[in-house]
């Protein structure tokens, strides 16, 4: 006597556990999908700080030879001077080992300070959400793109009867592709 499949039964646990496996992934996509969407508005990877100063006597300390290490007592600051260039005849620009970019303005005795440091998490989510990471990522991202589309269609047949996706909640399933279909009648 052969025992038949129940088709519904392995439906949910196939759609639970599958699920269970992309929870990561998700918040990792989902996260970074925000964070990227407004890119625009900040730096998703990176922290950038700015600080202006006003220093008297600029013009005249900075042909001496110990005028960085002065420069960087003068703004607090301990870091080694990796390499410099003159931007232009008045603008001197200095990189530190500590990542701070020093922009010197002899003409209004002004100094930029930038400092960029990497969102570490963040840095790391949109790294795996934009595949720069290439290679085997490309297959891992395709089998969790694949996982998606069976979670969004097993989801369909996971509830019996009036309750289900062909029932009363049917109308969740067309909002869900009515939105993107506006979006692209309304913008393409």
């Amino acid at each position: 006597m052969s025992k038949s499949i129940n088709w519904f039964k392995l439906n949910r646990s196939l759609h639970r556990d599958i699920g269970y496996f992309c929870i990561g992934m998700t918040l990792i996509f989902a996260i970074s999908g925000i964070a990227v969407n407004h890119v625009e508005d900040w730096n998703p990877n990176y922290e950038v700080t700015q600080q202006r100063y006003k220093i008297d006597g600029l013009a005249t300390q900075i042909d001496r030879d110990n005028f960085k290490p002065w420069l960087l007592e003068q703004l607090h600051i301990e870091a080694d001077v990796k390499a410099q260039f003159w931007e232009s005849p008045q603008r001197l620009k200095l990189f530190t080992k500590q990542d701070h970019t020093i922009v010197v303005s002899t003409a209004d005795n002004s100094v930029l300070v930038e400092q960029v440091k990497p969102r570490v998490v963040l840095r790391s989510f949109n790294f795996l959400h934009l595949n720069e990471a290439r290679k085997a990522w490309t297959y891992f991202s395709d089998a969790y793109a694949v996982m998606l589309i069976f979670l969004s269609l097993s989801a369909l047949f996971m509830v019996k009867g009036r309750y289900g996706a062909f029932g009363k909640r049917g109308w969740l399933v067309v909002a869900g592709i009515a939105v993107p279909l506006t979006f692209i009648l309304a913008y393409s």
